[in-house]
């Protein structure tokens, strides 16, 4: 989800696990703990784009990961604040933690099943960052003088910390669209059960407020602790209607296509974005290259998906091509929901993820899709990377969302 929700996240299973005992850094440490899978997007700065696609979400979000790194973590939290438990007494223990993580990361990158260049520059660019953040807390420490003399806790209990930050991260993926890799290395498959949005206010605000109201009362007292469970609850509640929505929906699909005569070999459901209401359908046909999109509203007066959009898939302009990297990186995380069409340029050919519906009437216009790849066929491997709009093909998110919006109240 988003990096505000992940932070919230965070820092509330931080005050959870140790609170009571080190008080406002436990908020502080988890909510970073909560942001470090996320490193993974500084790809971008030294990858193509298709490895950055096939690298976000991936190693850093799986469960070998949170495993491996927290207890380097916690260690490192302990003798930030001038601990000294732990495996490593060295008095280079930063440099030695920094390999460890640097290792971790090279090693479970290399094991990807997925192609990723330049994995050394990658991991890199990412070990820097996370030595950053210690510097920069360190840094504003420095500049307050050290005021906080709150006691330190044993570097277990900075791992559990870290752990509990860290992996409720992927977790809380896993429910998106957009899915996470939590099985890396073992297995490529993303895991999505697409039950909210990758930003749902729903989720996120209460649980903001809950969080920052305890941030607000005595360290280590009942309120704080019960203000601070509060949150966790009632976001847990509200993913757990998610749940019981996305089945409500599914079977709100299939009766149509069933009513429809439609023949399915597969569909795929979500909720369109910041909302739980609306929500995306797409079935893909069991005998042709023919897909077909609509969208549900909870407030529905009739349950069923209308009307349907029929979207030519267009596989076999691609099929040349289709093992070729780029390619397999787009057909993987688009589970083969995905159609081609013709751009403005006579040479490149638009791939678009259906996953997520259209954002505009016409299903051959470029500009109707939410994800979109260009192609380039003139070289071999083709190349691949994410489109962006030009001048004339801006578009205008308050008609969006004001449509969305009234679609979303209902027929």
């Amino acid at each position: 989800m988003d990096s505000l929700t992940q932070i919230v996240l965070g820092a509330a299973v931080g005050e959870a696990v140790l609170g009571r005992k080190v008080g406002n850094r436990a908020m502080l440490w988890g909510g970073i703990c909560g942001t470090l899978p996320d490193l993974d997007v500084f790809a971008n700065t030294v990858s193509d784009p298709m490895s950055a696609l096939a690298y976000h979400r991936a190693f850093t979000h799986s469960l070998a990961f949170a495993v491996l790194i927290a207890p380097a973590v916690g260690l490192a939290i302990h003798r930030f604040y001038g601990g000294r438990e732990g495996p490593i007494k060295s008095r280079w223990i930063w440099p030695a933690l920094l390999l460890e993580f640097f290792v971790v990361l090279l090693v479970g990158s290399y094991l990807m099943p997925i192609e990723i260049y330049n994995i050394p520059q990658i991991v890199t660019v990412i070990t820097l960052v996370f030595a950053s953040i210690f510097l920069g807390v360190g840094g504003i420490r420095w500049l307050r003088g050290f005021p906080d003399k709150t006691p330190n806790t044993g570097w277990l209990g900075w791992t559990l910390l870290a752990f509990g930050a860290i992996v409720t991260h992927p977790l809380l993926d896993c429910f998106t669209a957009y899915g996470t890799q939590i099985f890396q290395p073992l297995a490529k498959s993303r895991v999505a059960w697409n039950t909210i949005s990758v930003a749902d206010p729903l989720y996120t605000i209460p649980f903001l407020v809950l969080l920052l109201w305890a941030r607000s009362q005595v360290r280590g007292s009942v309120k704080r602790a019960w203000v601070n469970r509060a949150g966790l609850i009632v976001s847990s509640i509200y993913l757990a209607l998610t749940v019981v929505n996305y089945f409500n929906v599914e079977d709100v699909l299939h009766r149509t296509l069933a009513a429809d005569g439609i023949e399915a070999e597969a569909t795929i459901i979500g909720p369109t974005i910041l909302n739980n209401v609306l929500w995306s359908g797409t079935a893909k046909d069991a005998n042709k290259d023919l897909y077909y999109f609509s969208q549900y509203s909870l407030f529905d007066e009739e349950r069923r998906f209308e009307p349907w959009t029929e979207i030519e898939g267009h596989h076999d302009w691609i099929a040349p091509y289709a093992n070729d990297r780029d390619l397999r990186i787009i057909r993987w995380f688009t589970k083969d929901y995905y159609n081609v069409i013709p751009t403005d340029t006579a040479a490149y050919l638009q791939v678009a993820d259906l996953r997520y519906g259209l954002i505009a009437e016409d299903p051959n216009d470029p500009a109707s899709y939410i994800f979109a790849w260009q192609v380039d066929t003139t070289v071999h491997p083709v190349r691949a990377w994410q489109r962006s709009a030009g001048p004339d093909e801006d578009v205008d998110m308050g008609d969006l969302f004001g449509r969305l919006w009234e679609r979303a109240k209902g027929r």
